[in-house]
């Protein structure tokens, strides 16, 4: 990560474990953490939908300043039923958290199940940021992700081919990457 990006995206990382809160890496902030240079500014993730964690997720946002960017409370997230709502009704992809005193900072937390803590938790890589471990989505399932978008941007298309293409030189390559010859 460029420094601009490090003082603000790996602090809210390490905040993030040293609070104890689980979650997953995912969005531009994973593929630059698997190495690959490119701009991003926010925060994708996925966090464990236990109740006591997201109870400790919404408290180490608030000690960092961050608030819901729409007019609802925080808490909206402890609530499964209305989570359900604000992706039907709304169609909400994440739920947006930001700093008005920094606007530039921003963590969107995943809420459908293809996007769920679960489903990128299981093949998730360890990565070790300022001493702390953090978890982050394989490289297979950020393909996935990025195939869904709809409609797909040329930062995803490009993603994808630079994820791919760390793939082909890793000593572990996932097949299911490397056959892939050709981008959606």
């Amino acid at each position: 990560m460029r420094p601009a990006q490090q003082s603000h995206l790996l602090e809210i990382l390490c905040v993030l474990v040293d609070r104890g809160v689980q979650f997953v890496v995912a969005g531009g902030a994973a593929v630059v953490l698997h190495g690959i240079q490119r701009m991003t500014l926010d925060l994708d993730i996925a966090v464990s939908p236990e109740q006591t964690n997201l109870r400790r997720f919404i408290s180490t946002l608030n000690q960092l300043k961050f608030i819901p960017r729409a007019p609802v409370p925080a808490e909206t997230i402890l609530n499964r039923e209305r989570v359900e709502t604000l992706i039907r009704e709304k169609n909400a992809l994440v739920f947006t958290f930001w700093c008005p005193g920094e606007p530039y900072k921003q963590i969107d937390m995943f809420l459908t199940r293809e996007n769920s803590f679960e489903g990128l938790v299981a093949d998730a890589r360890t990565l070790n940021v300022r001493g702390r471990k953090v978890l982050i989505a394989s490289r297979r399932k950020l393909i996935e992700m990025k195939r869904r978008v709809e409609p797909i941007r040329e930062q995803d298309l490009s993603d994808i081919r630079a994820l791919q293409t760390i793939e082909k030189a890793s000593q572990n390559p996932d097949p299911a990457i490397v056959s892939t010859g050709s981008i959606p």
